[in-house]
């Protein structure tokens, strides 16, 4: 009884966590609190102890999350490579000039462009880097702001699916015991489905709202917003944005040394491979600028760490209560999960960069599924969905803020587009991983 009473008032605190979560509540301390919260009614309720309190949730879960850590911190280094060494810039000018007087054309040039970007790199300093390029030549070509900002977020969240450090950071969250979805061949093949279903998204919002627009574009209007006086990369150089990536697929080589090859490579072809101490500066201040982009990325993610472990050790109090009620086969589980995709939106319970981690910690104990198949279930919506339009997501409301769009105006831009891809998502991936 006691037991079921305890199971009770977690999903209550749940519900309180999710409410908490969409009000725009600090979500650092809020885990921090739900960890303390669950650790302390998992004690009363008999499912943890002390030992498992002291080492394996509260040192165990941000200590455990170090090499996660590390991946976050060289993907977010390598964004600021590309863009220190001009290969960035170049690439966006060179999709400008392909572009030409067609706006709709450039705007999807520059989509594919910041797609490609962001397989690799990482964090929000690097989004803001590429933005403060991409921005002016939209609006310059007088691409309405609510599309130039919505085109720009989505096409960074058409880069995740393959993106390391989001996958290794997803995987670092989805943990049961100490097993960990590791990311393979398997994922990889519907990367490129995703990737291709996501970008069509993009390109349909563009042209059903570019329609009809009036305002005439020259390309004289582009070179307003990109800076000509800097000077080209070669193909080679430029070829770097798609290294860690290939490597990791082609030659199965981990996303450390991938990294750090591709960035040798882009010293090389970018012509700062001349002095030392010119490779030290440059180094060394991307480095810098990389951790100090993610860092409290990083922080939130330490105590996210806490809260898995508790809820994790919590399970057997919330199965008995919960699996009555869920779906009770894989695909009606993916179907409920691209059905409610918005509940992904401002931090909900479906997405694990919110209160979707206690949603995770409580369909993986009531069901028993193996992380081959809730690694997609829930991956999807957290990246199709939050990380791609939720204005809760840093570099989100940073675009809204920059562009100057309401977040009204933003939502009914990229809405109509992000959550039937979602959906499309999860019913693919459930073909592809589940069935």
């Amino acid at each position: 009884m006691l037991e079921f009473v305890i199971g009770v008032i977690l999903l209550i605190t749940y519900l309180a966590f999710i409410v908490y979560a969409a009000k725009g509540g600090n979500l650092m301390l809020g885990l921090f609190v739900m960890a303390v919260l669950w650790s302390g009614l998992g004690f009363l309720g008999g499912a943890i102890d002390w030992p498992t309190i002291n080492s394996t949730i509260f040192d165990g879960g941000p200590t455990g999350f170090g090499s996660t850590a590390v991946y976050i911190i060289f993907g977010s280094w390598f964004g600021r490579v590309l863009i220190d060494t001009g290969i960035a810039g170049t690439i966006i000018r060179k999709a400008v000039e392909l572009g030409g007087d067609k706006p709709g054309l450039t705007c999807i040039l520059l989509c594919i462009v910041t797609a490609a970007i962001f397989t690799t790199s990482y964090g929000p300093g690097a989004v803001v880097a590429i933005g403060v390029i991409v921005f002016p030549i939209m609006l310059s070509l007088g691409i309405p702001k609510p599309l130039a900002c919505g085109s720009f977020v989505m096409s960074v969240g058409c880069g995740l699916y393959f993106n390391q450090s989001l996958l290794t950071q997803a995987a670092g969250s989805m943990v049961i015991g100490e097993e960990q979805y590791q990311i393979g061949p398997d994922w990889y093949q519907f990367a490129a489905v995703a990737f291709v279903i996501h970008f069509v998204s993009i390109v349909l919002m563009v042209i059903l709202t570019s329609k009809g627009g009036k305002k005439k574009a020259h390309a004289w209007a582009a070179s307003a917003g990109a800076d000509a006086s800097t000077k080209n990369v070669g193909l080679l150089g430029c070829l770097t944005v798609l290294l860690p990536v290939t490597l990791s697929i082609a030659l199965g080589i981990n996303q450390v040394p991938a990294i750090c090859l591709s960035v040798l490579w882009a010293l090389i072809f970018t012509g700062n491979l001349k002095s030392w101490n010119k490779i030290a500066e440059l180094v060394q201040k991307t480095f810098h600028d990389g951790v100090a982009d993610v860092g409290l990325v990083l922080g939130f993610l330490m105590f996210l760490q806490m809260f898995v472990k508790a809820a994790g050790s919590c399970k057997d109090l919330l199965a008995p209560i919960v699996s009555p009620i869920l779906p009770n086969s894989p695909f009606a589980l993916f179907l409920v999960f691209g059905v409610l995709g918005f509940l992904a939106l401002y931090r909900g319970p479906l997405t694990i960069w919110g209160a979707g981690i206690a949603t995770f910690a409580i369909v993986a104990g009531a069901t028993n599924l193996p992380l081959s198949i809730l690694y997609p279930l829930f991956y999807i919506p957290c990246c199709t969905v939050t990380t791609n339009v939720c204005p809760t997501q840093s570099w989100n409301m940073w675009a809204i803020g920059y562009t100057q769009v309401s977040v009204k105006d933003f939502m009914r831009q990229v809405l109509p587009y992000a959550l039937p891809c979602a959906f499309i998502l999860e019913m693919v991936a459930y073909f592809m991983f589940a069935a």
